[in-house]
């Protein structure tokens, strides 16, 4: 074994920029994007897209400064290395050998090589240490050169280290299969000049945190945009200008956190059933009082607090005589309150005119809410030989539709029992009779592997 301390001049002018955590955040961002543009052009209803968006804003333009500044700074270093004076030197031992032919497979993977990698963490332990690289030069015959390099800060950092060299001289002996004997060099040499810049690490956990809070802060702006499209669409009271209005004027749609209506009005002195549909997140329910602050209206005015993510309940109570009162979701009553408003020819029992016919909706048919991509409903219920009327809302923004049928990949159920594809904030009715019970097929025609259910006649 050679052991040649050795401070040697200056070198070739070769520029290598440090290992950068840009082009990984640029990474992380255009996985954003492209997630962001999956939810967007899917439009699934989780609202997952705006966040994903602001993700892939906020980690491109914090990547594009950084990495600017970075490139700038090695350049601004290299320039600077022509005029800048003598600095403090930094020192470095470089250890030789071969490895025997046919053994560097082995020594990669539980031999010398994999030992000396692993004595990283104890050197870290040492005052001074900066650096260890590991440079292997494989060969198709004969020995296999392999050098190993530590930085050290200092001549002390050094030192303290030549007292500990013994170790990886140990690693080597231990594995005289694979080092070629007399191939063992020692160079002690001190650096008097170079770019590559120890003094900051950006390990791991560094890295991960700045990917984390890339994702935090972007979800958070993605979230406030989202916030602010949707309050700044709406009209009086909240009601966003995207949001259907149902057919039915007692079906009430809760998001987080506002109702889709801002008014309903209704017949004096009937008896109505209002729908809740609480398509947000968080719970919500409707209460129907006699003013702003007041008391309950009616027996039954006031509705049970639901989940969401589309649960519904229905509330039934008499309405009295003509007048301006109130309603209001008893967890967000500063966001989510309305007028109800009691009116001569207003609508009563489950939404039909008083004296008249039944509109939009047929008398006792069910209620179907399509969004992006599915329905609120996986099983209907219907009676062989009645006539069974479904009204289907839809409340997203692709096109759907509602179509029965005989069984899964069957064909139309009965005359009439395929609904009409319908934009976003439209409503479709559809009636038909099946004779015989059993279990049959509904589904969209435009999304048949994400909204379907069963047909159950009895």
């Amino acid at each position: 074994m050679d052991h040649q301390p050795n401070e040697h001049g200056s070198h070739g002018d070769v520029h290598l920029p440090d290992p950068s955590i840009w082009p990984l955040v640029v990474g992380v961002a255009a996985l954003f994007l492209g997630a962001a543009l999956i939810f967007w052009s899917r439009d699934t209803g989780n609202d997952f897209a705006g966040p994903l968006l602001g993700a892939a804003i906020v980690s491109t333009l914090l990547a594009a400064f950084g990495w600017a500044y970075e490139d700038g700074r090695m350049k601004r270093k290299a320039e600077q290395s022509h005029i800048r004076g003598p600095r403090e030197a930094r020192y470095t031992q470089v250890v030789t050998f071969g490895i025997a032919e046919g053994q560097v497979e082995t020594a990669r993977t539980s031999g010398v090589l994999s030992r000396l990698e692993s004595s990283d963490s104890a050197l870290r332990d040492l005052d001074g240490f900066q650096d260890l690289r590991i440079i292997l030069s494989p060969a198709e015959a004969g020995p296999s050169q392999v050098l190993v390099e530590t930085t050290w800060a200092d001549r002390e950092g050094l030192a303290t280290y030549e007292q500990t060299r013994r170790t990886m001289l140990d690693i080597l002996a231990t594995h005289p299969e694979e080092v070629v004997p007399g191939s063992v060099q020692v160079f002690d040499m001190e650096v008097v000049r170079d770019t590559k810049d120890v003094s900051f690490r950006f390990g791991a956990g560094a890295a991960f945190t700045t990917i984390a809070a890339l994702m935090v802060g972007g979800f958070m702006v993605g979230a406030g945009l989202s916030l602010f499209q949707s309050d700044g669409t709406g009209g009086e009271g909240g009601n966003g200008g995207a949001t259907p209005i149902p057919a039915n004027p007692f079906r009430v749609v809760a998001t987080d956190n506002k109702f889709d209506k801002a008014e309903i009005v209704a017949g004096p002195n009937a008896e109505i059933t209002v729908t809740l549909v609480n398509n947000g997140a968080a719970k919500h329910n409707i209460h129907f009082l006699d003013k702003a602050g007041g008391t309950t209206l009616a027996e039954g005015a006031e509705g049970t607090i639901i989940d969401g993510g589309g649960t519904e309940t229905t509330l039934t109570f008499t309405t009295p005589g003509v007048g301006d009162y109130y309603f209001l979701c008893d967890l967000h009553p500063d966001q989510m309150n309305g007028t109800f408003k009691v009116v001569e020819g207003g609508p009563t029992g489950i939404g039909e005119t008083a004296g008249g016919g039944g509109g939009d909706v047929p008398a006792g048919g069910e209620q179907v809410v399509a969004t992006d991509n599915k329905f609120d409903k996986k099983t209907l219920n219907g009676k062989a030989g009645e006539e069974f009327s479904v009204t289907l809302t839809n409340n997203g923004k692709a096109k759907h539709n509602i179509h029965f049928l005989d069984k899964k990949g069957g064909e139309t159920l009965a005359d009439g029992a395929q609904g009409n594809i319908i934009d976003g904030g439209q409503t479709d009715s559809i009636s038909f009779t099946v004779a015989n019970p059993g279990t049959y097929y509904f589904l969209c025609d435009l999304h048949p592997t994400e909204m379907f259910g069963d047909f159950i006649v009895q």
